[in-house]
């Protein structure tokens, strides 16, 4: 229960503000997303003139976009716990003097993260998973066929974000494993920075399905769907789904439980913030624009200082990739018709 309020980084949050709050507040929201998707995709099915074969073609389409909406959710969760999933410096320091296993640690780790994905699944689909299957399903094909499009709906969701959020657990947690702390320090919020770029390019510039596409993630589990829902023709998707799970989590599994272990014997001895050495001359060549560019002393000392603050601080880096990714994704929004 900790580690579950406290898997959204903290620095995210106001002076006062409540991480159970944040949390439910953005249950909601995306509980507000599912339920804009449900009337705007469901009562097409019903209202349709078009033959049940055309329109379930059409209907690919809003499957994935479904699934492709999850994935990305899924990611941004992810990215807003990066600094949250391995031990932070209060982990240790408390639990290094508690009689509490690290193995028990662990898994708590895991069990936070789970049920926060899960939560944010369930949320982005809790209207939409409920009503779709009903609309999805052949007519006169009775409550079985209901059932394996209810089934079908909720494992591609779960497995599509199972899928993302183990591939960035892996990347996090291999790069912990070959570099040093201090290294992975510097590199890990940039990391975290392309993983935001890379997930609002991927979500806003994807072409919408078509057959014959296959290097497209949203399109495998798009496959995975319409195989547990017993369409014909999407074994290679399915397929490629299935291996993409089958290879992410137990490779994520492996590399986080010894990135765990490593990183928790050497954070209590390595500072958060790495000191500068400004005799360095890439220091004295920004300190010399600094001063061509700002000739007031106050102001260019608060720019230098914001400056080597980013830089330095993890938690300040944070910020940048969020707004950063957030400025992205609208300049991503309105370009796509470039």
């Amino acid at each position: 229960r900790d580690f579950l309020f406290r898997i959204v980084d903290l620095e995210l949050l106001a002076s006062r503000g409540d991480a159970q709050r944040l949390l439910s507040q953005f249950g909601a929201l995306l509980a507000a997303f599912s339920f804009t998707f449900a009337i705007s995709f469901v009562p097409r099915y019903g209202l349709s003139n078009l033959p049940w074969d055309k329109l379930s073609k059409l209907g690919w389409v809003d499957q994935d976009l479904l699934i492709a909406t999850t994935m990305a959710i899924a990611g941004m969760f992810t990215i807003l716990a990066w600094n949250n999933v391995l031990p932070d410096r209060r982990d240790c320091l408390i639990f290094g003097l508690l009689p509490v296993r690290t193995r028990t640690i662990f898994l708590a780790k895991l069990a936070a993260l789970g049920t926060a994905l899960g939560v944010a699944v369930a949320a982005l689909n809790i209207f939409t998973g409920l009503a779709y299957p009903f609309a999805i399903a052949a007519p006169g094909t009775g409550t079985l066929a209901v059932v394996q499009a209810f089934f079908a709906y909720w494992a591609t969701m779960f497995a599509a974000g199972l899928a993302v959020c183990c591939t960035l657990l892996a990347v996090q947690a291999i790069a912990a494993n070959l570099l040093s702390y201090r290294l992975f320090l510097k590199l890990s919020s940039f990391l975290q920075m392309a993983a935001f770029f890379v997930i609002l390019g991927v979500y806003f510039l994807k072409p919408p399905y078509r057959a014959g596409f296959t290097w497209v993630p949203s399109f495998w589990f798009l496959g995975l769907f319409q195989k547990l829902n017993g369409a014909p023709g999407f074994d290679r998707l399915a397929a490629a789904a299935v291996r993409t799970v089958a290879v992410v989590c137990p490779l994520a599994f492996a590399a986080f439980s010894l990135a765990f272990h490593r990183y928790n014997r050497r954070i209590v001895e390595q500072p958060d913030i790495a000191p500068s050495d400004r005799s360095r001359p890439a220091m004295r060549l920004v300190s010399w624009f600094a001063a061509k560019l700002i000739p007031r002393s106050i102001e260019r000392a608060v720019v230098l200082f914001t400056a080597r603050t980013i830089a330095r601080s993890r938690h300040h880096r944070l910020l940048l990739a969020a707004y950063g990714g957030i400025g992205l994704a609208v300049a991503l929004a309105y370009a796509r018709d470039l």
